[in-house]
This record gives C-alpha cells, structure tokens and sequence, in this order.
C-alpha cells in the first residue's frame, strides 16, 4: 500500500509543477519549460522503473529473468527518450523540429542530434540507447514482447541507471554553452 501511496503522491506533485511550468511557458523562452517538463516526467518515469525493479528477480548479471520486467524496459525507455529531448530543447531545437518524424520516438536520431551540438556521451550510454532504440521504436514492449517474437534488449539494470544518470544531468541548464 506504501508504494502505491507514494507513486500517487510523486504522480500528483509532478502534476502540480507541471500545471505551474504550463502556464509560466507562455511567458519563458527558448523553450525552457517544455525541457523542464519532459526532465521532470522522465525523472517520473524512472523513478517508478526503481519501484518496479525492487520486485524484480535477477540473473547473476543484474539482468531480469522474467517478462515481468517489461514495464520497468518501457518506463526507462521512455525516461531516455524524454531525457535526449529535454537536452535538445535547452540546446536550441524547438517543440517544433521534435515534432518532425525523425525524431519523434527515434533514440538514435536524438542521441545523433545531441552529439551534433557537441556534446559528449559515453560509449557506455550510446550503447544502452542503440540497445533500447528498437524496441522503443517498434514499440515491441507494447504489443510483441510476450510473443517472443523479438528479441528484447535488457542488460542489467545498473547500466540502465548509469546511462539515464548522465543524461539527466545534460538536462539541466549548461553554462558551458553545450
């Protein structure tokens, strides 16, 4: 009962700063608030992924051993995604140039354009997001991955957290100018 209060709360408190950050972005610029909003439901999403791991059983490699992994796969994911985007638009893309087909649910097309602006991402990290960029793309942990039908990228979840670590920190404002 504890965690699901706690995610109620967490998901009501998000709904909170997001309401606020809505009605601030008509006044901000440079699309400060939509980064912030998609870094803060990410950090949502990822921080549910933690919840959902506790219950997870493990192979000696950290990986999961069950298909009941499949929701912390697709919380993280979409953590990535939102993380890569919110990078971009504190870097000068637009709501807009997100919106366009290649780069909508693409992770490799995001990591592409973030490296294009000069910035740097472990080779740790790039692995991690071509490694869940097939399956976010085909959207397989939606509708494919009980079938067996495709192979399934899930390396264990400390990577996961490593690589959603330092993306989360290219989220915030750079006054490096990168």
């Amino acid at each position: 009962m504890y965690v699901i209060s706690t995610c109620l709360e967490r998901t009501a408190l998000t709904l909170v700063i997001c309401i606020v950050l809505k009605s601030l972005s008509k006044s901000m610029t440079n699309n400060v608030a939509q980064a912030s909003i998609y870094r803060l439901t990410g950090v949502n999403f990822w921080e549910n992924a933690k919840i959902i791991e506790t219950k997870l059983e493990k192979l000696i490699d950290g990986s999961p051993s069950k298909l009941t992994a499949i929701p912390f796969y697709f919380l993280v994911s979409h953590a990535v995604e939102l993380f890569l985007k919110s990078a971009l638009l504190k870097r000068g893309f637009t709501a807009n140039d997100l919106k366009k087909y290649d780069y909508r649910h693409d992770l490799n097309m995001l990591l592409e354009a973030l490296q294009k602006k000069g910035v740097d991402i472990t080779p740790a990290t790039v692995d991690v997001i071509n490694g869940l960029h097939l399956q976010h793309e085909n959207h397989a942990l939606r509708y494919d991955a009980l079938l067996g039908i495709k192979k399934l990228y899930w390396p264990p979840t400390d990577l996961i957290h490593k690589a959603l670590d330092e993306l989360l920190l290219l989220t915030r404002l750079s006054t490096q100018g990168k």
